[in-house]
């Protein structure tokens, strides 16, 4: 695997991209995305969040209810840039941070779980890491080390709070949603090219067909309530976001804006 601030699923290039973009343009992600966390509220005091890069699309009025958040990052910029961004924020309480460089996910995913027991009472947050799984791995189709980290994830979320939010596709069009957009369980890919891309312009190579999918089915319970966001990455880029969690609480049920088949 490239190493951590070089790979092709962030480091430098993301830096970079957040640096220039992550203020104005990832501003309605980042908000929507603010509104939909605030429905995961675990008891739990001690949040294991894998993946938050430099934190630049979580709000960091997120991390408020929680003692305790140990991050599994690789990249050290990443480490900085978050520490950083967290201490300046206005927070009533500010959680003690501890990070662990080691790979818990790509390479070795079968000590996630571990590290999860070993916290105790702890819940997890996959804070757009999932649909990244394949970019690392460098696979274009389901198979054996994919599978390994779907079956450590899921041995990891068993019997804990968790929420997860990941690349469900991306591409060149131009998706048109509300967001959130709010669904009673996992929308399959026909309704997901209908509801967000009908109309949409572009070359017959820009076609839905044509979107990348990031192989984040059955990762969690498709049972669930799902809600979806719209990232425009880089002008002209997007990334739709599938978000997930535990435990869809009144406190989100109540604010939704859009369910599949009509309007709430």
């Amino acid at each position: 695997m490239a190493t951590s601030w070089l790979n092709d699923a962030g480091g430098l290039r993301y830096h970079a991209r957040a640096f220039r973009y992550s203020k104005e343009l990832w501003q309605p992600f980042r908000w929507a995305l603010g509104e939909w966390l605030l429905g995961f509220q675990p008891k739990a005091r001690t949040l294991l969040l894998v993946g938050p890069s430099g934190g630049y699309c979580i709000q960091p009025f997120v991390f408020e209810r929680y003692e305790r958040i140990v991050c599994l990052e690789p990249d050290p910029i990443a480490r900085w840039v978050f520490k950083r961004k967290l201490r300046q924020a206005p927070l009533e309480r500010q959680p003690r941070l501890e990070f662990i460089a080691e790979d818990h996910l790509i390479q070795h995913p079968e000590k996630l779980p571990r590290l999860a027991e070993s916290l105790g009472d702890t819940a997890l947050m996959f804070s757009n890491v999932i649909g990244q799984a394949c970019v690392l791995l460098g696979v274009d189709e389901d198979g054996p080390a994919l599978g390994a980290v779907r079956a450590a994830v899921q041995e990891a979320i068993s019997g804990r709070a968790w929420a997860s939010f990941h690349d469900r596709v991306s591409g060149y069009l131009r998706p048109s949603f509300e967001q959130p957009f709010w669904c009673e369980t996992r929308m399959t890919d026909e309704e997901l090219t209908e509801h967000f891309f009908e109309g949409s312009q572009g070359s017959p190579e820009e076609s839905p067909l044509a979107l990348t999918c990031h192989l984040t089915d059955r990762f969690f319970p498709e049972a669930l309530p799902h809600s979806y966001f719209n990232w425009e990455l880089e002008p002209g880029a997007f990334h739709i976001i599938e978000g997930v969690f535990s435990d869809a609480t009144p406190a989100f049920r109540g604010s939704r804006k859009q369910i599949l088949g009509g309007n709430a």
